[in-house]
């Protein structure tokens, strides 16, 4: 059975004081749902996938043409994670992250904290059939940590070529780093060179990428079918001996991958303007709001100014253009667009914000509940008429606007787990502050759990909603009581908790949980990428703190009419049997059904945003084409033999 594909990166570990004293501490992931997902897909696929025929010069990869794994026209294995999260201040949009996940999106099985082999980022057969062209070298950017973990000084990542004449593959270059010396030692093998780069309080080694040109220059590797591959040797922190925050680490970023003839040691300049991060919400606090707020939000939350950050690779002095549009994912409205302009000459190697008033807001249709938007950042350097296509991926960031029925500050996706852990937490309680820009009833939670080792996560747990008193939880105005993570749902997802009773609210509160009789972590996700810490408090001596790590908790409040869903929560067994996951979402032209508990579906139907019913059939698809559906928000019902039904929602866009 295939797995749910949920947009959700894997997380990093932080070191932490000893386990017998109370603390809030993060951790990483021991799973990364989307790598699960992706490689079962990928080999499905494989057959279809395989070509004997060799890539032709240049050989170019920036990462930026999707997230997941690996192109599979360019490289052979999914043992790499394409993401936009982890790495800091990259050269261009997208990066492979190399580090102790394998490729079914697990940690490694030998994994241990002393170093092992783990991920592999290998190419296809390259024609370098030119006999005696000194003029042929391999070019790439890498980081060591970033956003993530560090690696540890006994952490390695390594280039090795292809040697078909002795039928082996060759450590050519590798790099070790030392946060605590704040030192990164790169060894070249072929040139038989050491260099060590010292960083200081200004420069953080852990997040500067740094730029390698490696020649190929024998002749046992310019054949027609060469290759050349990174490895990464990783370990785990002994201090990870808790099963609850055991998890991924040493994490090796790199990008823009350049192996071209015709290059020489100093052509370190790439003729391109690059996106380098994404774009995000167009509101000021939130990456999500209620549709139904909006009205009286929108004078007040949206932003003033709107942004892309790029990057001149290059020794030229372009002026690129620039424009951002916005795609209504309803299919009611034409595209619209905003802010399209150039800045001045872009000096060498620098980088550069474009930033422009906010000179847009979204349209409100009264008699819909929920609506979702697509916004691209573009840039269109137009730098030579022989731009290669592969520069083309990084010109264009996109982000998903969604005004559904909740508020949210994270962006949907998990780096780290949170919580509180050790002697003296086994009540101990955390909050997140919210505001309702309306009076409104708030009906329920969104809450992601992550899993952990051996399912240490599941433990007890009550909700509590508080109210506000100087920037401070205050009195708790309502209670849920009877939870644990088993029957609240999938870990590893964000998993919805009605409330049963009706909480009316405007203004400032709070939302969190508080642990029953418990030492461990509850692990909760943690967006290391929205920085929210100054909402986010925590208590297990009577006194709220404010927390110290950067980033935000993934709990988000709902608000309206009451929640009916299938939560798991004081579940009939007869509920289990209509668990189902949808992929991928948002769809294109296929819409995946996955049985969990493999439920006989009698019917299916898919209903528009205004409930008209646009698909229906009385016999089970595991595909459904949707091909002919025009873009927009939809609902998918299914009923079983019972007429028991569950509702999910998803967004196609083309």
């Amino acid at each position: 059975m295939r797995k749910k594909l949920t947009y959700i990166v894997f997380a990093f570990a932080i070191l932490f004081t000893n386990n017998s004293f109370a603390q809030e501490a993060l951790s990483g992931l021991q799973t990364n749902p989307l790598i699960k997902g992706l490689h079962q897909k990928r080999l499905d696929q494989k057959e279809t996938l395989k070509s004997k025929a060799s890539i032709s010069l240049p050989f170019i990869d920036d990462f930026a043409k999707s997230v997941g794994l690996p192109d599979s026209s360019l490289w052979l294995d999914d043992m790499a994670f394409i993401n936009v999260s982890y790495p800091d201040s990259a050269p261009s949009i997208g990066v492979a992250t190399l580090d102790a996940i394998n490729s079914s999106g697990m940690i490694y099985e030998n994994a241990s904290s002393l170093p092992f082999s783990a991920d592999t980022l290998t190419s296809k057969q390259i024609n370098l059939n030119y006999p005696g062209d000194n003029t042929i070298f391999l070019s790439f950017y890498y980081e060591p940590g970033g956003l993530g973990d560090s690696p540890d000084p006994k952490d390695t990542l390594i280039l090795e070529y292809y040697s078909l004449d002795s039928t082996r593959w060759d450590k050519v270059w590798y790099a070790n780093f030392s946060e605590a010396d704040s030192m990164l030692i790169e060894t070249n093998i072929l040139e038989n060179q050491t260099d060590t780069i010292y960083g200081d309080t200004i420069i953080n080694l852990k997040r500067k990428f740094q730029q390698v040109l490696i020649p190929v220059n024998k002749d046992q590797y310019r054949k027609d079918n060469f290759q050349f591959r990174f490895r990464n040797y990783a370990s785990l922190s002994s201090e990870e001996s808790n099963e609850s925050r055991a998890s991924n680490s040493d994490h090796w970023h790199i990008d823009f991958i350049i192996l071209n003839k015709d290059r020489s040691i100093s052509d370190t300049a790439i003729n391109d303007i690059s996106i380098i991060e994404p774009i995000a919400s167009l509101f000021k606090n939130y990456d999500a709001v209620p549709y139904k707020h909006y009205p009286s939000i929108m004078n007040t939350e949206m932003k003033e100014t709107y942004s892309i950050l790029n990057r001149n690779l290059g020794n030229s002095t372009p002026n690129p253009k620039r424009k951002f549009i916005v795609y209504n994912l309803s299919g009611l409205g034409e595209p619209e667009e905003f802010g399209e302009g150039e800045l001045n000459d872009m000096s060498p190697f620098s980088t550069q914000p474009y930033k422009v008033p906010l000179e847009y807001v979204f349209p409100f249709i009264p008699n819909i509940d929920s609506i979702s938007f697509e916004i691209q950042g573009i840039t269109d350097a137009n730098l030579t008429s022989t731009e290669p296509e592969e520069y083309k991926w990084n010109d264009t960031t996109r982000f998903i606007q969604n005004l559904f029925n909740y508020y949210a500050y994270d962006d949907g996706t998990s780096e780290n787990g949170f919580g509180l852990i050790g002697e003296g937490t086994e009540q101990a309680m955390v909050a997140m502050r919210f505001n309702s820009f309306q009076e409104d009833t708030l009906s329920g939670i969104q809450i992601y759990f992550n899993q952990t080792l051996d399912n240490a996560n599941q433990i007890d747990y009550k909700i509590h909603v508080w109210d506000e008193l100087n920037g401070k939880p205050n009195s708790i105005i309502y209670t849920l009581e009877g939870l644990d993570t088993i029957s609240s749902g999938n870990l590893n997802k964000f998993i919805i908790i009605p409330f049963d009773e009706k909480i009316v609210l405007n203004g400032s509160f709070f939302i969190g949980w508080q642990k029953e009789d418990s030492r461990e972590m509850l692990n909760v996700g943690f967006d290391v990428n929205r920085i929210n810490n100054d909402k986010l408090f925590y208590n297990n001596n009577g006194e709220w703190k404010q927390s110290q790590y950067e980033g935000t908790i993934m709990i988000r409040p709902m608000f309206g009419h009451k929640v009916e869903v299938v939560t798991g929560i004081n579940k009939n067994p007869e509920d289990l049997n209509l668990e189902f996951n949808i992929y991928p979402n948002p769809a294109q032209d296929i819409l995946n059904i996955d049985l969990i508990n493999n439920f006989e579906i009698y019917s299916y139907a898919i209903f528009d945003s205004y409930g008209r019913v646009v698909s229906n059939n009385n016999t089970y698809e595991s595909s459904i084409d949707i091909s002919n559906i025009n873009p927009g928000i939809y609902f998918i019902r299914v009923t079983n033999s019972d007429n028991a039904t569950t509702t999910k929602k998803f967004i196609i866009i083309r």
